[in-house]
């Protein structure tokens, strides 16, 4: 996909995203669990990021179930570098994005753990859609998410406690909210987003 393709998909779909998370943190006051603005800015930066991996691994072009599977770890690596890269890269800002945000990804073992299980999600899809569903993709980018979890511990051991404590989630729970953001990012991409793409911009 071209950077304007790229753009008009993600944005298409980052509009319906918005509302939702307006509305979650007009909630989340009402009920005496107010967040920081600081916390509530990174979240929309962060969900524009969901949304953008989702754009960039096709998700949003769903066709019938037509499923692509690449089963051989470590082959197409080899063959296929610059992929390995880019997909080490794509999933970097998301172990990042996590300790930034929530107390509870503060261990490498819930960072991995959503990176796997948020990249699972993205190849069980895919099967309905464009591309193949690749172990190496899953592998590639569990090993992203963890690199952006290693810079985020080297870059904040400079970094004031006091700061840091603006950017995270209080009084909820972190893995709810995750998940929310996750789920709210897939079900826009595969629902309102495409019949805005058709509808509007006629991309295929």
């Amino acid at each position: 996909m071209s950077i304007t393709d790229i753009l008009i998909r993600s944005i298409s779909g980052y509009i319906f995203v918005v509302p939702g998370i307006l509305l979650y943190f007009l909630c989340l006051k009402k009920s005496g669990k107010n967040q920081t603005s600081l916390h509530i800015l990174t979240i929309f930066v962060f969900c524009y990021y969901l949304i953008g991996i989702l754009t960039m691994t096709g998700i949003g072009k769903l066709k019938s179930f037509s499923p692509k599977m690449v089963l051989i770890p470590f082959l197409d690596m080899i063959s296929g570098p610059m992929d390995t890269v880019l997909n080490v890269i794509l999933f970097f800002p998301l172990g990042f994005f996590l300790p930034l945000l929530y107390k509870k990804y503060n261990r490498i073992s819930s960072v991995a753990l959503t990176g796997f299980l948020f990249s699972l999600s993205i190849e069980i899809i895919q099967m309905f859609g464009r591309g193949a569903t690749d172990v190496n993709d899953l592998i590639t980018n569990t090993v992203g998410t963890c690199l952006g979890y290693f810079i985020y511990k080297l870059l904040s051991k400079p970094t004031r406690k006091e700061l840091r404590r603006r950017f995270q989630a209080d009084k909820i729970n972190d893995g709810i909210e995750v998940l929310f953001f996750m789920v709210y990012s897939f079900v826009i991409m595969v629902t309102i987003q495409p019949l805005v793409i058709h509808s509007l911009f006629r991309l295929g």
